[in-house]
């Protein structure tokens, strides 16, 4: 199984084990956030200036082009700063009014590891923390100079929300699932936890679903009336309001696409919520010396073919399980007007 199948696996896999879970009566939560609700990102617009880019090349080592969805989201513009030399990244970061946050001003939220190597920069408006993602690709053939490139590979993007704040972090949450609706992205794994919470339990504690059909079905658990266990299947979002808060709350969303993987830790400290959005080049993590990129891609579409299928066979679980869940329309469940 590779990795581009995981979470489409994993919604397969939860599909069987609660496909005699009974009918959920709950109603999922209204929300007033509508589809004009803009994202956590600027919106200004990058130009890339790497001679290295365009159509038919991939840093002139790898002949071909992932498949970069039309959007125009907070997540499509970090992905659009990875691919760059080091130098056209911090260049290209510039123009766009980025300005690197001095050694003095670190704060522990968002440079965990206390690290004077790693780069971080204000946005424009300083609503977030941007972190360079200029590594040296060592499994790459040396450029003309003899170095191996220097280039940014991922993307990762930083937010601190006051404790109080919870419901701003929820409307995040579910931006951030737009995001990835536009993107047309596989996977949606969203699952959460904190501090003693029990899983079979109910008033359900935990969310744990994968694929955007098990979102859209939410997550199960089983509680006991009149003696016999009984299943249910709770919106996510219910969920999610009911324990956002609670000591060391944590909650995590992935979604992975044919070039790229896409992620959102959400955790709660004692600074706040520290809310980190990460976009990585799976081209650059895993192409081996020798194979170029126009090798591997038939392989990606052939992976994405299959995982597209899966998500498609996880519907029709769900529909012909004997006591099936409600599949909330994805436009409803994400408050799309």
């Amino acid at each position: 199984m590779t990795k581009k199948l995981l979470f489409s696996f994993v919604a397969l896999l939860c599909v069987c084990t609660s496909a005699w879970a009974q009918k959920s009566k709950t109603a999922v939560k209204k929300q007033s956030v509508t589809s004009t609700q803009t994202s956590n990102t600027n919106k200004v617009e990058s130009v890339r200036s790497s001679k290295y880019w365009g159509s038919g090349t991939y840093y002139c080592y790898a002949p071909g082009v992932p498949n970069n969805k039309l959007a125009n989201n907070a997540e499509s513009r970090m992905r659009n700063l990875i691919g760059l030399l080091g130098e056209d990244y911090y260049k290209e970061i510039a123009k766009q009014g980025f300005a690197e946050v001095p050694q003095k001003e670190m704060r522990k939220w968002f440079n965990r590891t206390n690290s004077k190597d790693l780069k971080f920069f204000y946005s424009p408006d300083k609503s977030y923390i941007l972190r360079s993602g200029v590594q040296t690709l060592e499994k790459s053939s040396a450029m003309p100079n003899g170095q191996k490139p220097q280039v940014s590979t991922d993307a990762c993007r930083i937010q601190l929300f006051a404790k109080e704040d919870s419901l701003k972090v929820i409307d995040a949450v579910w931006q951030y699932l737009r995001d990835m609706n536009e993107l047309k992205v596989l996977g949606a794994a969203m699952a959460s936890d904190f501090k003693k919470a029990e899983l079979k339990v109910y008033p359900i504690q935990r969310i744990g679903t994968s694929g955007w059909a098990s979102l859209r079905a939410g997550t199960f658990v089983l509680k006991m009336i009149d003696g016999k266990p009984k299943g249910i299947y709770e919106p996510n979002e219910v969920i999610l309001h009911r324990t956002i808060g609670k000591p060391d709350f944590k909650l995590h969303i992935l979604s992975n696409e044919l070039a790229y993987t896409y992620s959102l830790f959400v955790t709660l400290t004692k600074d706040g919520y520290v809310l980190e959005y990460n976009t990585i080049s799976t081209f650059f993590k895993e192409l081996e010396p020798g194979t170029t990129w126009e090798m591997q891609y038939p392989r990606e579409v052939e992976h994405y073919k299959m995982a597209v299928k899966m998500e498609k066979d996880a519907v029709d679980l769900y529909k012909k399980a004997p006591m099936p869940p409600v599949l909330v329309d994805l436009n409803k469940l994400l408050h799309i007007r």
